[in-house]
């Protein structure tokens, strides 16, 4: 399912750029894998957003690769289902997934083998608790309010403010707990350039304002710790399931960045080898001409053998489109054109004199 609405996604989003509108299936479903790689967080400009933006993120270093499963609720510890999986109890903390989550220890509280519960639904895409062992204890936490990451459906220039909770004891120790209040805002639609892939999409910054809370039973006194305020800045594409870039910045310094990476995706995009001679001339030494056909607007998109996006813009059809091919290495191209109908896809080589 997720790969049919992966290639729906690819298909539509590099036809027009229009502003698209997220629901509930283009969440993750449990089976679900996303690759991604990690990047140099500043070298995204976080600042640049709007409507109808193109965000030209193409020559991204690309460092190392992750993959993000998602797996049923079923096939975690069963001491963990506890709230999550069970839906007459605890209707509002029921998840349809989950994922591995991180270790994590302060003081003498451990948590490991964690993992983060969700569920998308009409109203929303939740964090609804999480299951750990607790200091070697196996423990279903809730989060009570739930975490709303997105308020469905959503659009350019929505705004939410969600708050949520959780808290931890360790009998006989302390009780630790977080506080958090989340503010959304779609700030931005367009279309996003990345190596190997363009998407039309939405950008979200999800700004985090978190305290934690220690209550040391011994002593029966307790202190709150303000957190640095994080934000979270994410490009959502339709049926992608996770964003295809996010970047997070902590205490206002940008900390990480990852974005989609699976470039062999372009070659099961349904598509129409033209024979109609489009492009010319072929081979191009430092210039080539494109006629776009259809009607409205054509975006443009030439990927090397790689599958990486060199180049990318939008013309009219119908409309004789000059490209510069002044920087482009010698060798042979994809020139990928989509309108309102079947992309048309033809064979550049380019050779300087």
């Amino acid at each position: 399912m997720r790969t049919l609405l992966l290639f729906a996604s690819i298909a539509a989003c590099t036809a027009v750029s229009a502003q698209i509108t997220i629901g509930p299936d283009d969440m993750p479903n449990a089976g679900d894998t996303i690759r991604y790689r990690n990047t140099v967080a500043t070298a995204v400009d976080i600042n640049l957003t709007g409507a109808d933006v193109v965000w030209d993120l193409g020559d991204l270093a690309i460092q190392a690769e992750g993959a993000d499963t998602m797996v049923s609720v079923g096939s975690t510890p069963i001491l963990y289902q506890l709230f999550f999986n069970n839906i007459f109890l605890y209707p509002q903390h029921r998840a349809d997934h989950a994922v591995k989550g991180t270790d994590f220890g302060f003081q003498q509280l451990s948590l490991q083998d964690v993992y983060d519960y969700f569920r998308a639904d009409d109203n929303g895409f939740f964090n609804v608790g999480f299951g750990a062992n607790v200091n070697g204890l196996p423990t279903s936490v809730r989060r009570i309010p739930v975490d709303r990451i997105h308020a469905f459906p959503m659009n350019f220039g929505d705004t939410d403010v969600v708050p949520s909770a959780f808290s931890v004891s360790v009998p006989g120790l302390f009780t630790f707990g977080q506080d958090q209040i989340r503010t959304n805002e779609v700030d931005g639609w367009g279309t996003l350039v990345l190596p190997g892939n363009t998407f039309e999409v939405l950008r979200v910054k999800s700004t985090l304002q978190r305290s934690d809370t220690i209550f040391v039973d011994q002593f029966g006194f307790g202190f709150r710790i303000p957190e640095p305020e994080t934000i979270e800045y994410k490009w959502i594409a339709a049926g992608m399931g996770k964003p295809v870039l996010q970047v997070i910045t902590t205490g206002g310094i940008a900390t990480s960045a990852r974005f989609f990476y699976e470039p062999e995706i372009t070659t099961n995009v349904t598509e129409q080898v033209g024979t109609d001679p489009l492009l010319f001339p072929n081979p191009a030494n430092n210039e080539v001409f494109l006629r776009s056909e259809g009607n409205g607007t054509v975006q443009i998109v030439i990927t090397d053998p790689l599958g990486r996006t060199v180049h990318a813009q939008r013309s009219n059809g119908g409309a004789v489109q000059r490209i510069d091919l002044a920087g482009f290495a010698e060798g042979a191209y994809t020139v990928h054109s989509v309108g309102n109908g079947p992309a048309n896809v033809q064979s550049l080589v380019v050779k300087h004199q």
